[in-house]
């Protein structure tokens, strides 16, 4: 059969519109001329109206080469009928009808699920006289599996580089096995202090998110390891579940597993006695060249996403929308646990995208939830360092630019640290418990009502580029419920009450001076609990 010319199908098609679906019916008959004074005019195959009066563009292509300029004349007549009729986004569609989808399913699929306006395909049947018979409505692709890293990690030490070795040996392979085919991991080995440990060797592993549809898994408590994520991760909890426990039953001279979380890693690495050697992966990581180290790192610590919820450092542009709302959902994350700043930042960030323009947004976590730990590894010269902040900048794209400072706050209240810490906490094997059952920032909170800290931000706004200092400042606070902001500028009296609010004398007093001016008190809860 010889295919009829696309023009003759089109004047077929636009007198039996219900082929394609039910309650199609032509604007005309003709092609629909679109005046265009931005560019290039066009014409639709068949403009239509459905059922529920919605305007939907019609393409016709016939051939493979045709089709490939399908989804441009679309886009490119959708957007023209928009400005000519003034239509809102859901009162128009769009309908590709195509002889040969070889060339469209894939475009076609992923348009459709990203573009603003419905786009459906049809695959039009011909007879054997090369009239249309019938359209039937294309099965699009679905999205893509996300291999991505999920926060069920776990640690392996060994005696010697050979059991390392053939550790990653039965990891991988039995990953691949039951059907966890993507698994990142790094080694380490000791490099100081070989007499504080019986193991000199180590690998660090991550379970790749495990695709559902193709693995039934449900969960296996065999294992007893990160269990604050295993609900929210059963597939993946289980595959780990399930490897560790094939590792106890094949190590010979192995040595021990260790529950991991997101962040881990970063322990590790700052420590001086481990040093990170090499990265290896399966499935989706087995090809890791064209990944940076740093990229590797950023995944296996939860940073790419924020799922370390301790720590997080990334940037981004409002005027990307997609990565966009990617990155304020890293930063929630990151933020879990911290009711204040979750509130204070979702807010600075809808706040940042209504300033940068075209611009940039950054931002550093450090999030711990956990007071006694910060003065337990930072006392007494790295509290900087180790104290929960947030720094932000929003340079937006005429020069000027905004800072953020999120801290701890002191009130000024004489609490003494020793008998606060005593009356949450109690003896250290309680807080070590709370730390390994991820619960500490719960505790956390009272810790910190009692000593008198809040979590705070305080924003310099249209810093100009030449480094004056900005006209306005900000205190953003966190009143049990929302984000309340404080301007300098345009409320100077709640500003003020809002700087006394978290302020002794007036004068900003944090976490740091909070301590320091605790001293004995804070000396003996750091040798009482740094173990």
């Amino acid at each position: 059969m010889q295919m009829p010319p696309e023009h003759e199908l089109r004047d077929y098609l636009v007198h039996h519109l219900d082929l394609i679906e039910p309650g199609l019916r032509p604007v005309q008959t003709k092609e629909y001329r679109l005046p265009n004074s931005v560019g290039a005019h066009g014409q639709v195959d068949i403009l239509a109206r459905d059922r529920h009066g919605v305007w939907v563009v019609i393409e016709l292509k016939r051939s493979t080469t045709s089709s490939r300029q399908a989804l441009h004349e679309v886009a490119k007549y959708t957007e023209l009928l928009r400005r000519e009729k003034q239509l809102a986004a859901d009162r128009i569609r769009a309908i590709i009808v195509s002889t040969d989808w070889h060339e469209l399913l894939v475009p076609v699929s992923n348009m459709a699920r990203d573009w603003t306006h419905d786009l459906r395909g049809y695959h039009l049947q011909l007879n054997s006289q090369g009239t249309p018979a019938c359209a039937e409505r294309v099965s699009l692709l679905q999205p893509s599996f996300e291999h991505r890293i999920s926060p069920i990690h776990v640690i392996y030490t060994c005696s010697t580089e050979a059991s390392r070795r053939e550790a990653w040996q039965l990891i991988s392979s039995h990953a691949r096995t039951i059907g966890a085919d993507d698994i990142l991991a790094v080694e380490f080995a000791r490099v100081a202090n070989f007499n504080s440990a019986a193991y000199h060797y180590g690998i660090y592993f991550a379970i790749g998110r495990v695709d559902r549809t193709v693995e039934n898994y449900t969960l296996d408590d065999h294992y007893d390891g990160p269990e604050p994520f295993a609900a929210e991760n059963p597939a993946e909890y289980d595959a780990l579940c399930k490897i560790c426990n094939y590792l106890s039953y094949h190590r010979t001279g192995f040595g021990e597993l260790e529950g991991a979380v997101p962040g881990s890693l970063r322990t590790i690495a700052e420590d001086p006695s481990w040093k990170l050697e090499r990265y290896h992966g399966t499935g989706a990581f087995n090809t890791l060249d064209a990944y940076e180290e740093s990229d590797l790192f950023r995944l296996l610590t939860g940073d790419d996403r924020g799922q370390s919820q301790i720590q997080f450092s990334s940037t981004a542009s409002p005027a990307i929308r997609s990565r966009w709302n990617g990155f304020k959902q890293e930063v929630e994350t990151s933020l879990s646990g911290n009711a204040a700043w979750h509130a204070i930042f979702t807010s600075w960030l809808s706040d940042a995208a209504s300033h940068a323009g075209e611009g940039d947004v950054a931002l550093h976590i450090y999030n711990p939830c956990d007071l006694l730990q910060s003065i337990v590894t930072g006392w007494p010269d790295n509290l900087d360092k180790y104290l929960p902040m947030v720094q932000g900048v929003v340079q937006a794209e005429n020069g000027y630019s905004n800072f953020i400072y999120g801290h701890l706050a002191w009130d000024g209240t004489s609490t003494d640290l020793r008998d606060a810490v005593k009356i949450v906490y109690g003896e250290r094997l309680n807080w070590i418990a709370k730390q390994f059952g991820g619960v500490t920032w719960i505790d956390d909170e009272l810790l910190l009502e009692l000593v008198g800290l809040r979590y705070v931000a305080t924003e310099l706004v249209g810093v100009n580029p030449s480094g004056d200092l900005a006209a306005e400042k900000r205190i953003w606070l966190f009143d049990g419920k929302s984000a309340q902001v404080y301007s300098s500028r345009h409320q100077p009296q709640h500003f003020g009450r809002a700087l006394n609010e978290i302020s002794r004398s007036g004068r900003l007093f944090g976490a740091k001076d909070f301590l320091r001016l605790h001293h004995a008190s804070t000396e003996e809860i750091f040798l009482d609990y740094k173990g």
